[in-house]
C-alpha cells in the first residue's frame, strides 16, 4: 500500500508539473492557471480586478469570485475576443455592461453571468450578443422576476440558444411565451425558483424542462386549448417535443386522470417529494415509453389503487419509492405484464419479505438489469427473488438492516456486475473464502458496516482488488469495531507484516535443517543401510546357530560385473564342476521381484563362506563396497574362516577404503594367475574344506550343555530386544525419510505459494499505477469534451 500511494502521488505531481502552468501570478502567488487553451482565474475577491494577459490560444475563461464592477470592451483586451467560445463570469459583482461588449465574440458557445445582480443596460448589452450552434445562457441567482424577464431577452439574439437557465431567481409564474422568441431552444431550467402556476400558451419545442423545487401545486396543463373536454383528438400540444419534465420537491397533490394527454412524445417523468396521497397506476397507460423515475418519495406511504396495473409493456425504468404495499394480489402483481423492464427502484418501500409475496412481485420481471432496495428495512436477503432475475446486473441493498451475508444468493446471477450492500449491520470476522460469482464483479461496496479487523479480513478484499473489483469508498469507509486494539482504525490499517515474516523465517529455517539432514542422509545412505541389515544379521545368524539349520550355498561370490568373464570361464568350473560345491552368483540365484538389498542379506545368511572377487573395477563399485560393508559384519561376527579373498590384479592405494584393507590383510586370500593355477586350487579347496575333527565336535556338545535353562532365558530377551530395537530403527528411518520427501514437497508448494502472491502483489501494484494514469487521462479527456461541448 505504501508503494502504491507513493505512486500515487508521484503520478499527480507529475499531472500537475505538465498539464497546470501558471500564466499569471503577483509576489510569487499564483493568480490565473493555464491548461491548453483554458484560463482559470478565480477566489481572488478585491484582489483582481481585471483579466491578466495571457497567450492568444486561449479559448475558454473562467473569471469567478473576483471583482468587475463594470464591464466594457476594454475589460477583455487582453484576450483574443474572436476565439473566446466559453466565458463564465459568474460571482464578480457585475453592475454595468457596457453596449458593445460582447461585440468582438464572435465564437461564443457559452455565457455565465449568475451570481450577479441584474446588471444595468444588460438588454441593450444582449443586442450585441451572438451565440453559434448549440449556445447556453446560464443567468441562475440574478433575482429575475417575471416583470423584467421580457425587458432582459428583447434585443437578444436567440438563434443558436440551446440551453436556457434561470435557476434560483424569483420567478411566481411562467409562460411558454416568455421564451416563444427561442427557436432552437431545447433545455429550459427554471429549478428554485418560486413558480406557483405554469402556463403553455404558445408553441414551444422544447425538450427538456426541469422546474424543482418551486411551489406548484398542480401538474401543468400541456395543452394549446384549456378545454377539460375527454376527447384528446381536440386538444393540440404546447410541447409537442417534450421528452424529460421533472418537478421534484414540489407541492403537487392530485393527478388528475386526463394530466398526460397532450404529452405524447414524454420518455421521462420525475416527480419526487411531492404530497401525493393515492395515485392510479392507470394514468400512464398511454405512455408507451415512459420512463418513470424518482416517484414517491419521502412522503406517507402510497397504496397502489385497487386493481392498478402498469399497463405499458414497453416502460423501461421505473422508480416507485415509499410505496405501500398491500397483501392482495392485486397490489402484489402490480408489475405484471413489465417485460421490458430494465430497471426498478423500490427504495423506502415497505416491501413485503414472505417468500410467496415476494416471489409474486418479481415474477414478471425477468429482464430487470438493476434493482435497487434502499431503506426497505430487510435484516436478510430473500432466497427465492434472485433466481427470478437471471439478467440483473446491478443490485443496491444498501441501507438495510441485513445481518447475515450468504453469498449463494447471488450464484443464480450470472451477469451480475455492481453490488451494494453497504450501511448495513453485516459482521465480517475469520476466514472468508471469496466466491466465484464475486470475483467476477466490477464493483462491489460493503462500506459502514462492522468488521472484526484480521490478516483474513484484509486478505479478502486484497484478493478482491487482485482480481480488479473495484471496492468502493475503501479503506476509509472499512472502520475496525473490533478487537479492541483495532477500533476506530481502517482495514488496512491491519500488520500483517511481522506474520508474514516469521512465516518466512520459519520456512527458511526448516529448508536449511532439511537440506542438512537430506544432504547428511544421502552421503551416509549405505552406512544407514549397513547398519539396519546389521541388525538383522546379527539376530538372524544367532537364531541358526542355534537351531543349526542347513545352508543352501557353499559360498557368496562378491564381484563386479567386468569380473564376470573369469568367474564364469574359470572359478565356477573348478568348484562346481570338479568338486561339487554350490556357489550363489547374483545374475544365476537371485530371486526376481525382491529388492538386490533383500536378496544380498538373504543369500549372505545361507552360505557358508563369502567370496571377495578383488580387482580395480571390484573398487569402483559401489555395489561391491556396499557387499563388503556386509561381508565385514560377517567377518567380525565369524572370524577370518567365514571369508576368502581372491586378487585378480593390484587395487591402487586411493581407491582402497579402510573396510576392504581390514579383510585383504586378514582373512584368507589366494593370488591368481595363470602361471601358478595348482597353487591357486590346492589353496582354494583347502579354504572351502569342512572341519569334522572330534575335538571340535566333543568342545561344541560340551559348551551346549554348559548353558543353563536361566541363560538361554536371558539370551532370547536380548535377541527379542534386538530384533525389536532393529524394526524400531529400520521404521523410524523409512518414516524420517518419507517425511524428509514430505517436507521436501511441502517446501516446494510453500515457496511456490510465496512467489504467487509476491508476483500477485506486484501485479496488483502495476495495476493500480495503470488504472491511476488511465483514469487520469479519462478525467483530462472528460474535461476537454466537456469543454468542448459546451
Amino acid at each position: 500500500m505504501i508503494l502504491f500511494w507513493c505512486c500515487f502521488l508521484f503520478l499527480i505531481s507529475d499531472v500537475i508539473a505538465i498539464n497546470f502552468t501558471t500564466c499569471y501570478s503577483e509576489n510569487q502567488k499564483i493568480i490565473c492557471s493555464c491548461d491548453h487553451n483554458q484560463m482559470s482565474c478565480s477566489n481572488h475577491g478585491d484582489k483582481l480586478d481585471f483579466i491578466p494577459k495571457v497567450s492568444n490560444n486561449i479559448e475558454i475563461l473562467i473569471f469567478t469570485k473576483n471583482s468587475l464592477n463594470q464591464v466594457t470592451e476594454t475589460t477583455f483586451r487582453n484576450l483574443t475576443r474572436s476565439t473566446m467560445s466559453y466565458l463564465s463570469l459568474a460571482g464578480n459583482g457585475i453592475r454595468y455592461i457596457s453596449k458593445h461588449t460582447f461585440r468582438e465574440f464572435t465564437s461564443l458557445t457559452f455565457l455565465d453571468l449568475s451570481y450577479n445582480v441584474i446588471p444595468v443596460n444588460v438588454e441593450i448589452a444582449f443586442s450585441n450578443l451572438h451565440f453559434r450552434a448549440n449556445g447556453s445562457l446560464i443567468l441562475n441567482h440574478m433575482n429575475i422576476t417575471e416583470t423584467n424577464i421580457n425587458e432582459l431577452f428583447r434585443y437578444l439574439d436567440t438563434n443558436g440558444i440551446e440551453t436556457l437557465s434561470l435557476a434560483y431567481n424569483n420567478l411566481e409564474d411562467i409562460d411558454s411565451c416568455d421564451w416563444m422568441n427561442f427557436q432552437s431552444l431545447k433545455i429550459l431550467n427554471i429549478t428554485g425558483n418560486k413558480l406557483k402556476n405554469m402556463t403553455f400558451k404558445c408553441h414551444t419545442e422544447i425538450e427538456i424542462l426541469h422546474a424543482d423545487f418551486n411551489n406548484l401545486v398542480s401538474f401543468p396543463n400541456f395543452c394549446l386549448d384549456n378545454n377539460n373536454s375527454t376527447n384528446h383528438w381536440k386538444f393540440e400540444t404546447s410541447v409537442p417535443s417534450l421528452r424529460v419534465f421533472s418537478a421534484t420537491s414540489n407541492i403537487i397533490g392530485e393527478m388528475p386522470s386526463n394530466v398526460l394527454r397532450c404529452t405524447d412524445g414524454l420518455r421521462e417523468l420525475c416527480l419526487t417529494e411531492n404530497s401525493f396521497h393515492e395515485i392510479n397506476l392507470q394514468f400512464f397507460y398511454k405512455l408507451h415509453t415512459l420512463k418513470l423515475s424518482s416517484i414517491f418519495r419521502y412522503y406517507h406511504g402510497i397504496k397502489p389503487h385497487s386493481h392498478s396495473k402498469i399497463l405499458t409493456a414497453s416502460i423501461e425504468h421505473l422508480m416507485l419509492q415509499n410505496l405501500s404495499f398491500g397483501m392482495f394480489p392485486t397490489d402484489l402483481g402490480m408489475f405484471e405484464g413489465l417485460h421490458h423492464l430494465k430497471s426498478l427502484d423500490l427504495s423506502y418501500s415497505n416491501l413485503p419479505f414472505s417468500p410467496m409475496a415476494s416471489k409474486i412481485v418479481f415474477r414478471s420481471l425477468s429482464n430487470l438489469t438493476k434493482l435497487t432496495l434502499q431503506f426497505v428495512g430487510w435484516k436478510s436477503m430473500p432466497y427465492n427473488i434472485f433466481h427470478l432475475l437471471p439478467n440483473l446486473k446491478t443490485l443496491d441493498l444498501s441501507n438495510n438492516e441485513i445481518a447475515y451475508l450468504s453469498w449463494s444468493r447471488f450464484r443464480y446471477l450470472k451477469y451480475l456486475e455492481e453490488i451494494d450492500l453497504s450501511n448495513n449491520r453485516i459482521f465480517l470476522s475469520g476466514k472468508l473464502s471469496v466466491p466465484s460469482s464475486i470475483l467476477s464483479l466490477i464493483s462491489l461496496d460493503m462500506s459502514n458496516n462492522t468488521y472484526y479487523c484480521t490478516c483474513e479480513i484484509l486478505s479478502f478484499f486484497e484478493e478482491l482488488s487482485l482480481n480488479n473489483v473495484t471496492i468502493k469508498h475503501y479503506p476509509e469507509a472499512y472502520i475496525c469495531t473490533s478487537p479492541r486494539s483495532m477500533a476506530e482504525k481502517t482495514v488496512t490499517d491491519v500488520e500483517c507484516k511481522q506474520h508474514l515474516e516469521t512465516i518466512v523465517y520459519t520456512i527458511l529455517i526448516t529448508v536449511l535443517f532439511v537440506s542438512v539432514f537430506a544432504i547428511f542422509a544421502y552421503k551416509s545412505r549405505y552406512r544407514i543401510r549397513y547398519f539396519i541389515h546389521i541388525s538383522r544379521s546379527r539376530h538372524s545368524w544367532k537364531i541358526r546357530k542355534k537351531t543349526a539349520q542347513p545352508l543352501l550355498f557353499d559360498g557368496f561370490v562378491i564381484y563386479s560385473e567386468p569380473d564376470k568373464n573369469w568367474l564364469y570361464d574359470n572359478f565356477l568350473p573348478f568348484l562346481e564342476k570338479q568338486h561339487g560345491y554350490k556357489l550363489c552368483i547374483h545374475d544365476r540365484d537371485f530371486q526376481y521381484g525382491r529388492l538386490i538389498v533383500d536378496n544380498i542379506v538373504e543369500n549372505m545368511k545361507n552360505s557358508r563362506k563369502i567370496v571377495l572377487i578383488l580387482s580395480e573395477s571390484f573398487a569402483e563399485s559401489k555395489w561391491c563396497q556396499f557387499e563388503v560393508l556386509l561381508a565385514h559384519e560377517r567377518f567380525l561376527e565369524h572370524g577370518p574362516d567365514s571369508l576368502i579373498s581372491i586378487k585378480l590384479e593390484e587395487i591402487t592405494t586411493f581407491r582402497m577404503t579402510n573396510t576392504l584393507e581390514t579383510l585383504i590383510k586378514f582373512a584368507t586370500h589366494a593370488v591368481w594367475s595363470e602361471q601358478n593355477k595348482e597353487e591357486f586350487s590346492v589353496r582354494i579347496l583347502d579354504c572351502f574344506q569342512v572341519k569334522t575333527d572330534n575335538s571340535d565336535r566333543n568342545n561344541s556338545n560340551r559348551s551346549k550343555h554348559r548353558y543353563s535353562h536361566s541363560h538361554a532365558q536371558k539370551v532370547n530377551v536380548e535377541e527379542d530386544r534386538n530384533q525389536i530395537f532393529s524394526d524400531k530403527f529400520e521404521h523410524l528411518f523409512n518414516e524420517m525419510c518419507s517425511r524428509v520427501d514430505l517436507m521436501s514437497e511441502t517446501l516446494c508448494k510453500r515457496m511456490d505459494s510465496l512467489e504467487k502472491t509476491v508476483k500477485s502483489d506486484i501485479t496488483f501494484l502495476k495495476n493500480k499505477v495503470d488504472k491511476l494514469e488511465t483514469n487520469f487521462t479519462s478525467l483530462q479527456d472528460a474535461i476537454i469534451d466537456s469543454q468542448s461541448t459546451s
